[in-house]
């Protein structure tokens, strides 16, 4: 049990132009989670193959899957959860006997789903203590029942969940991340600077309760930091192999101000001159814009707001513990120290009215340098998976669906894609492309052309509708 093939799941269809997928065409970044279980692999032959990011056959992917002694594949959301299926079965198909591995917030969520589509082990929540025990007793035949974290499935197909496994409480105590397993070509942040792109992160999880939010319920409403000088030294090593662009991946990245301040004030001290971008909190922004001034001087570019809706109402109702009066202000500091804003927004929410509906797509143009919109989605685990359930088709959303959200809510899927095919061809747009900021005239750069090659590349069965897929694949 020495060689292992560590997966992000091939795209046997692609999410864009069908269904819409229009956060697709703005640039990459790898998933972190593969460096750190390889950085907590040590003595293990680990490759990887990013999916979402390299054009890989099916050939290749058998080949690899024959070769490795177990396969570790991501499951991290709805939106891929067909693709991570495919390639579930697709192994159990050409590379019979190999133990697959799922893990990531959607298989956490859906553990035993995994297990009854072919999937012979789950790793729930963080997976570095849980995957080094694992694969220590699948070398040795077993037995399983005393690893915490961990869901698997015995030779009779029973399912077995255990008990779960405490929170790493310190951070820094984690081995390093090997970012080397990443191909650095395949990756690409529209932040006005050339060179690779990677991820990191300074924190895990987050406290807030946001009803619709699965991540802070994955992570039970904590969030945990990495001491300052473990997230420079983790920059320094980012630095040495190449990178100079980040996506810090917390969930609520800028949280303690004064802890960020120090991180802020290392990375200029040091000239590291890295490009970054993060998800933000409209109320982190607004508690310390001293904080969002050291940070532009840091790096940071992008800022991908959480903005919802400008409805102070709905924003109640998420438990968003924010106000529009909150995000207008954040937006305002954003802006004032140059960096580029792309906001969240949510339309379609259980009892949200058409009227409130319009205002946020309204909104967005005003409030964002771009906007990425979503129709709401009740997610497994959430506080409004519950609430919308009797408004959901069979009480699920394994996979996302746009044409089968809230039934309700059908309506609102035109009017999202009248919405952003007007957007993306507004002289307004293109006006940011040719005269804007750097990072504007980057990253509609890239959408552009992303959108062009996805057009051009597209097929009757990339474009068929993912259930559609199903019925094709699994016939």
């Amino acid at each position: 049990m020495k060689k292992l093939l560590m997966l992000q799941p091939i795209r046997v269809y692609k999410r864009w132009p069908m269904p819409d997928d229009f956060t697709g065409l703005l640039g990459n970044s790898p998933t972190l989670a593969f460096a750190q279980l390889k950085g907590a692999l040590q003595g293990y032959d680990c490759e990887f193959m990013d999916g979402l990011a390299g054009d890989y056959t099916l050939a290749e992917l058998t080949r690899r899957a024959r070769a490795a002694d177990a396969v570790l594949i991501n499951a991290h959301s709805s939106i891929g959860a067909l693709n991570s299926e495919f390639s579930v079965r697709h192994i159990l198909e050409n590379a019979p006997g190999k133990p697959i591995i799922m893990g990531g917030h959607h298989a956490t969520a859906y553990d035993f789903e995994w297990l009854g589509r072919g999937a012979h082990f789950v790793v729930r929540n963080e997976g570095e203590e849980t995957i080094v025990e694992l694969l220590a007793a699948i070398a040795k035949g077993g037995p399983y029942k005393d690893i915490k974290g961990l869901s698997w499935r015995d030779g009779e197909h029973n399912f077995h969940r255990n008990p779960g496994r405490d929170l790493i409480k310190d951070l820094d105590s984690l081995p390093m991340p090997d970012w080397t397993i990443y191909d650095p070509k395949l990756y690409y942040l529209p932040l006005a600077s050339q060179g690779y792109s990677t991820t990191a992160e300074t924190s895990r999880g987050c406290i807030h309760r946001c009803r619709f939010c699965a991540a802070s319920e994955m992570w039970s409403h904590t969030q945990r930091f990495k001491s300052p000088e473990r997230v420079l030294e983790e920059l320094r090593m980012v630095k040495r192999l190449g990178f100079n662009k980040i996506w810090f991946s917390d969930d609520n990245f800028g949280a303690d101000p004064e802890r960020y301040m120090k991180i802020y004030e290392g990375m200029i001290r040091e000239d590291m001159n890295l490009r970054f971008a993060s998800f933000l909190r409209c109320d982190t922004v607004t508690r310390s814009p001293e904080a969002m001034k050291l940070a532009y001087r840091a790096g940071l570019r992008g800022a991908l707001l959480g903005i919802e809706t400008p409805v102070n109402r709905i924003l109640k109702d998420f438990a968003k513990a924010n106000t529009h009066e909150t995000t207008v202000k954040a937006v305002e500091i954003l802006r004032g120290v140059g960096a580029f804003i792309a906001g969240f927004m949510m339309v379609g929410y259980l009892d949200e009215t058409q009227e409130e509906t319009d205002l946020t797509f309204r909104a967005s143009d005003e409030l964002t340098d771009y906007p990425i919109i979503s129709i709401f989605e009740p997610r497994m685990g959430t506080a409004d998976f519950a609430r919308a359930k009797l408004d959901m088709p069979g009480g699920d959303m394994f996979y996302h669906n746009t044409v089968k959200f809230i039934p309700s809510k059908l309506h609102i899927l035109d009017q999202y894609r009248n919405f952003y095919r007007n957007y993306m061809m507004h002289p307004k747009q293109l006006r940011k492309l040719l005269f804007g900021t750097p990072v504007q005239k980057d990253w509609y750069r890239t959408m552009y052309w992303n959108m062009a090659r996805s057009v051009l590349s597209a097929t009757p069965a990339k474009a068929a509708h993912p259930w559609d897929m199903v019925r094709v694949v699994y016939k």
